[in-house]
């Protein structure tokens, strides 16, 4: 039952993420529908509150990480994983062919086990990814919505939707305005490699993941 879960979970994972990527409809239907719930980061500068989410979301996806990934486990395929590829390399180079038949007996041992590290990783992504996309579209799309405001036209090249009033009206164009070295103040739109909300939600989500990681000690 629970590998049915997990594999359900990985999937529906999967396809929201493929969704807001190809479909902006899609996007703004996750926006919107976790939109009240976000409600208290409104009045905050919009870099504070990729600040604070990433926080929310590091805690929680180490903490969907601490009790689905069994990490004692995980090490332990990992040391046998390169002990069996350090014999296998040493057979090759000496062509030692007794040792590489023994070896290749091993061999199905061995993929099993990268079976059951990849199911335990992929179970922990696909539960990550039902909180984290949502959050994500919520993000997209008021980013969108306050450059159209700032400036008019649509930042995708799409028809400008209809949005419920309760979602626009929250949105403080100023708020998504940030200072940058040598540009000084531009929208958080506007891209450096990539947009700079996006670039500063990766450093954010990376950095302090890590930290997270840390003083949880998920993996330890």
């Amino acid at each position: 039952m629970k590998s049915v879960i997990s594999k359900v979970a990985l999937t529906f994972g999967f396809l929201l993420m493929i969704g807001i990527i190809i479909s902006r409809d899609f996007r703004l239907m996750l926006g919107l529908a976790i939109d009240p719930i976000m409600t208290p980061f409104a009045p905050l500068k919009f870099h504070i509150t990729i600040f604070i989410l990433s926080i929310l979301t590091g805690i929680y996806s180490n903490l969907i990480q601490k009790y689905t990934v069994d990490f004692q486990k995980l090490k332990s395929f990992q040391k046998i994983q390169m002990e069996f590829q350090k014999e296998y390399i040493d057979a090759m180079k000496k062509n030692n062919k007794p040792k590489l038949e023994q070896l290749e007996k091993r061999k199905r041992e061995i993929q099993v086990m990268q079976a059951e590290v990849l199911n335990m990783q992929m179970k922990s992504m696909g539960y990550t990814l039902i909180v984290t996309i949502p959050i994500f579209s919520w993000l997209w799309e008021k980013v969108a919505v306050s450059y159209e405001l700032l400036y008019g036209g649509d930042l995708y090249g799409n028809i400008t939707q209809t949005l419920p009033e309760a979602f626009v009206s929250t949105i403080n164009p100023e708020l998504f305005k940030i200072m940058v070295p040598f540009s000084g103040v531009i929208h958080v739109a506007e891209t450096f490699i990539f947009p700079w909300w996006l670039f500063w939600y990766l450093v954010c989500s990376i950095a302090l993941g890590q930290i997270i990681k840390n003083v949880m000690k998920v993996g330890v």
